[in-house]
């Protein structure tokens, strides 16, 4: 009990209640565990004393066995092939697979039939006579009958094999109406344009306008954008240059701004219609 932890130890090992006093317990010790069988009980009484061998010991080069005589790694494997039919070209399972005197077992009560000896696969196969017809080799490519479907390319031999495909340059080019251009470039485009060139005091509100609804056109959005961005760019620019010119007067700036801006709104619908009619004339598919 004398190694038994007490509240010394720690707080962990205290009892709940503290008692008042700590006594030895009234018991026997408890009696040493016997020494495991086998183990020595303490250091030996004689030194231990080794003697060299009385025999001279071999070699240890001469007891690693002799290894076999060794692969050149840069030869070839050697197969070594048996014969699966008594013929001479049988002698692999190209020409065992392949042997024109082969004879396929018939059913009961018909006769072995054997394929010519100077047939092979790259060989036309020849007419089979009606006996061999049931086991001999399909029949000539004359003698089936007629595909169902044509064949959709020319044969290899043909002129028109390596001939180019057709080009669409020969064909004739659709006709584009009016209508049509009007419908490819939108009339909400075309009448905000037409708005600004005829009212100079819009013009500037119909280009942006026009700007935002060209992304209605059904053919090359992008080009007719840039169209756009170009003729906002030329006034915005004018209009810069007007105020510079006259120590930044603002009503100068915005009478040169829509001036330019009308002129836009009159060449601008032209553009748009000639850019869709040139899409249209060439079969272009609508932007998606």
């Amino acid at each position: 009990m004398a190694g038994m932890a007490t509240w010394r130890d720690g707080p962990e090992y205290a009892p709940v209640e503290r008692p008042d006093a700590f006594v030895e317990p009234y018991a026997d010790a408890l009696p040493a565990p016997a020494p495991p069988a086998g183990v020595p009980d303490g250091p030996p009484g004689v030194e231990p004393s080794f003697a060299p061998p009385e025999q001279p010991a071999p070699d240890l080069a001469a007891l690693v066995p002799a290894a076999a005589p060794g692969r050149d790694p840069h030869r070839a494997f050697e197969v070594v092939s048996s014969a699966l039919t008594p013929d001479g070209p049988s002698l692999t399972a190209w020409g065992a697979a392949h042997t024109a005197t082969t004879a396929f077992p018939p059913p009961t009560g018909s006769p072995v039939v054997t394929a010519p000896p100077t047939w092979s696969p790259q060989q036309p196969i020849p007419a089979a006579t009606p006996a061999a017809q049931a086991w001999g080799p399909p029949p000539p490519a004359g003698a089936q009958p007629s595909r169902v479907n044509p064949q959709a390319f020319p044969p290899p031999t043909g002129p028109g094999w390596y001939a180019p495909p057709p080009s669409p340059a020969g064909q004739q080019p659709p006709q584009v109406t009016l209508s049509q251009v009007w419908r490819a470039a939108t009339p909400a485009v075309v009448i905000t344009l037409a708005i600004g060139a005829l009212l100079q005091l819009f013009s500037v509100l119909m280009l942006v306008l026009s700007y935002a609804l060209a992304t209605r056109v059904a053919h090359r959005r992008a080009l007719v954008r840039g169209c756009y961005l170009v003729a906002l760019g030329l006034v915005a620019g004018g209009g810069l240059l007007a105020a510079v010119f006259n120590d930044f007067d603002l009503d100068q700036a915005l009478s040169a701004g829509a001036v330019l801006a009308q002129l836009c709104c009159w060449a601008l619908p032209f553009v748009v219609c000639l850019i869709q009619a040139v899409a249209l004339s060439r079969g272009e598919p609508p932007d998606a």
